[in-house]
């Protein structure tokens, strides 16, 4: 089982671009400011095999998009103290896994 956890890393850029296209990772956590970044994007067939993302104490993320076609295999999610991101993704809709 593939497994990538960040934390405290303070990323400016968004490290989703580059992590969905690990073929194989089935969990990811973001953890303690391991995004600074204000935005996350998941584009359409990313994550093909993803199955758990925990997001925790990222502080500074107001946006999260997910296009239709990302992380449809995704089962677990866990989001707490990203108080700054208002709303779920309009693409989790099309999770059916979820």
């Amino acid at each position: 089982m593939a497994y990538v956890s960040f934390h405290g890393t303070f990323l400016e850029e968004d490290p989703m671009p580059t992590l969905e296209k690990l073929r194989n990772l089935r969990i990811l956590n973001l953890e303690e400011n391991a995004l600074s970044g204000k935005k996350m994007v998941c584009s359409a067939q990313g994550f093909p095999k993803h199955d758990s993302l925990s997001l925790e104490k990222l502080y500074d993320l107001e946006e999260w998009e997910v296009d239709e076609g990302a992380m449809f295999a995704l089962r677990h999610l866990e989001i707490s103290f990203c108080k700054k991101l208002e709303m779920l993704p309009e693409g989790f809709r099309f999770i059916a896994t979820l």
